[in-house]
This record gives structure tokens, sequence and C-alpha cells, in this order.
């Protein structure tokens, strides 16, 4: 995760951007990252499942995946913020393609849930290595080229296109799984191939002169950007009850998110694969929705945590629905 923007002098082979362009490589690199992640989203606990894993397994792989982008968030975080974005960028890309081959790899020899944890939790590092990444690099560009518009517009403008990209994929990630569990796999890897490509050309560190840290120096490093993220996070009122109620909900919608695939297809009483690509990016749909809605909702509610209360509600209303839901 990278926590801080830098000055304005260009660096890099940059020579001739401006804003505009600026933009639409930050859009462009956002949505292919995005839809090349997504193709797995939808089956990837079906595919632990025709591995040989059972669903203790699958969960305890997943866990991995977790842990690894707990624990190297802010290592990742410090070579963002000294080494420069699209290094960052560029490592995330690299491993995920190498990780979600590995998968596929780890399938055909016939292993067990030890060498998958293994390999989720270097996927977790891949994806801590994106996280802010990108953003960071844009804010840096703009700031470098003195980008006079609102931030807030260019990134909710991103959020739509990624959220489209993200529904792109979990569709078209079903549809390849009923073909073959594995195939989504393949094609995330070559999509990320062609990301690292694209990245590799275009997007260069625009306002940002990356810095060496030494071994020794890396504890403080590390210890600046975890006092960034207390600063910023845990220490704010609000967003501390944010981070409190997100650690049980996500916690569960988790859990939820891996255990429906199978559920579903049970209910649906056949091995309709692309059924499960379908409802992930329902559920994604869903989320969209409810982010839109969330400013015309707070109109009516004085309090945050009026908005938090009724959203726990209908979230846990819904579960309940799906766990008694007969077909």
């Amino acid at each position: 995760m990278s926590t801080r923007s830098t000055g304005v002098t260009p660096r890099g082979g940059g020579g001739g951007a401006n804003s505009q362009s600026i933009i639409r490589r930050y859009f462009l690199l956002a949505s292919l990252y995005t839809l090349s992640a997504a193709l797995i989203w939808g089956v990837n606990t079906l595919f632990l499942l025709d591995a040989g894993l059972d669903i203790l397994e699958v969960f305890i792989a997943n866990a991995a995946f977790t842990a690894g982008m707990v624990v190297f968030e802010i290592p990742t975080g410090v070579l963002a913020d000294t080494r420069g974005r699209r290094v960052s960028f560029l490592l995330s890309v690299a491993i995920l393609g190498v990780t979600t081959l590995a998968y596929v790899t780890m399938a055909q020899l016939g292993r067990g849930v030890v060498a998958f944890s293994i390999v989720s939790v270097v996927m977790g590092l891949g994806f801590t290595f994106y996280s802010g990444a990108v953003e960071a690099w844009l804010v840096d560009a703009l700031r470098a080229v003195e980008y006079r518009g609102t931030l807030d517009r260019v990134f909710a403008r991103g959020s739509m296109i990624t959220g489209a990209a993200m529904l792109v994929g979990t569709v078209t990630g079903g549809m390849l799984g009923q073909i073959d569990l594995a195939l989504p796999y393949v094609v995330r890897a070559f999509m990320l191939a062609l990301v690292f490509a694209v990245a590799l050309k275009g997007m260069q560190d625009l306002g940002f002169e990356p810095r060496t840290v030494r071994l020794a120096n890396l504890h403080g490093e590390m210890m600046k950007v975890a006092r960034a993220s207390l600063a910023y996070g845990w220490k704010a009122p609000s967003v501390r009850l944010l981070i409190f109620v997100s650690f049980f909900q996500i916690g569960f919608l988790n859990w939820a998110w891996h255990a429906w695939q199978p559920y579903f297809l049970e209910l649906l009483g056949r091995d309709a694969v692309w059924v499960a690509g379908v409802v992930a990016a329902l559920i994604s749909l869903s989320m969209i929705a409810g982010n839109a809605l969330v400013d015309w909702i707070g109109r009516f509610c004085a309090r945050r945590t009026t908005v938090f209360g009724w959203g726990s509600a209908v979230f846990t209303a819904a579960t309940i629905g799906v766990g008694l839901a007969g077909s």
C-alpha cells in the first residue's frame, strides 16, 4: 500500500504528457487489471474443490491469501514510496501472473492444501504491491502537470469503469469455467501479461523522485507508513468505527463469497459453472448500487451510524434469505 505523494519533478520518459492522457492511462491500467483479476473470482472455490481440496481446505487456502495481504501491506508500501509506483505496479502484475499459473500447476500435479496455501500467500503479496500504487501514481502525475480539475471526479469515474470491468470479468470467468475450470486462470495469466506490457510502455513516474533505502533504515520507513495509517485511520473516530464494523462484516462476507459458489450450484441441481460467474456479477452490481445510494440515503439520516445500522440489517436479512432459500 502506498501512502504518500512526493514533489512535482517530472521523471522518466513521460515527456509531453498532459492531464487527459494521464487520466486515460489510469483508466486503462485500472480497468485491465481489474478485468484480469476478476476472471477467477466467481469460480475460485469451484476450482479448488475440483483440484481435490475439501471445503475446509479451501477456506484455509483463502485465509492464507488474506494473511499474505496483511503481512506484506506495509513493506510493499515502503517500496512504492521509495522506488516508485511503476515498479510496485509491475511487480504486482508479474507476481499475480506467476501465481495464477502456479495455481493451475498445483492442480495438475495434484498438490494439497499446503502447496495452495503457499501460493496463496505469494498471491496476497502481489495484491499488496497494487494496493494504492496506481492511485498514488495518478496523483503524482497530475500534480506534475499542474492539473486543475477535481480528483474526486476522476476517482469516481475510475470506480465506475473498474466496476464495469469487474462485472465483465466475473461473467466471462464463469463462462470460461463452464468449458474448463482451469481456463479462467490461463486467460487471466495471459491478460496480466498484456497489462504488464501496457504498463511497461505507458506508465512512467511523473512527479516522483525515487530514493534508495538501506536495510538499516527499512524499519524506520515501515514505521513511517504504519504511523500514517494510524493517524488517518484508527485515530480518526469515524474511520475507527468503519474499521471495527468492517472487520466483522467483511470477515463474514469473505466466508460467504467463497461458500456460496458450491451452495448455489447445489440449489440449482446441476453443474452450471457459468451461473457462478453471473451470481458473482450480480453481487458486485448490488454493491455498486448500494454505494451509489449512500449519498441519497444520507439525506434522510442525521448520523452515519444510522446508515451503517440499516445497511447491516439489509445485509443480515439477505444472508438469512439465501440460507433459507430452497431453490
